[in-house]
């Protein structure tokens, strides 16, 4: 998929949408390629991984370096693909908020259930819905009735309940 990407994009290796940002004592860049599937990708990619519909691929590259040192200490290369039921113009800029949206939705679901709930790591993980279900809904509950900035605030804020947060299960939801 790289190789078809760097062949299509050809002599043209400036990025269509770069931005830079300095916080927490460091500097990333962050750089969008863009590159329209022709029919013989579109085909290849609908038979060989099931993505029918597929219109645009692409990479993004992340550099991150602390603010005093001059060269980057970290580099990462991402491929991407985009496709809709309909033809649509995809911008540099666009694309690249479509894809710090969709990372924000992989980190907070994700790396939640990973880490906080420390998934992986429990054998129970693979009677499956059940347990997957009664974590996705203590996950929910902790989200909706525990004001915490971050999961692990919101179980720390529970297990000091006098009830152990059994009350959090028959308190009425309130409507907004």
């Amino acid at each position: 998929m790289e190789t078809w990407i760097e062949g299509a994009l050809g002599q043209e290796r400036f990025p269509q949408w770069e931005e830079s940002e300095k916080g927490h004592g460091r500097i990333e860049q962050r750089a969008v390629w863009i590159v329209p599937c022709d029919a013989a990708m579109q085909q290849y990619l609908a038979q060989e991984w099931g993505w029918p519909g597929v219109q645009w691929c692409g990479y993004i590259r992340r550099r991150r370096r602390r603010v005093h040192v001059p060269t980057w200490e970290e580099e990462k290369r991402h491929v991407w693909i985009a496709g809709a039921a309909y033809p649509w113009t995809l911008k540099g800029e666009e694309a690249a908020h479509l894809l710090r949206t969709h990372w924000h939705i992989e980190n907070r679901v994700f790396y939640v259930r990973d880490v906080t709930m420390d998934e992986d790591r429990w054998h129970g993980r693979r009677i499956g819905p059940a347990l997957s279900s009664l974590r996705s809904m203590a996950l929910n509950l902790l989200r909706l009735l525990i004001s915490a900035p971050y999961i692990p605030d919101a179980q720390r804020i529970v297990s000091a309940m006098d009830d152990n947060g059994l009350a959090l299960l028959t308190t009425p939801l309130l409507e907004h």
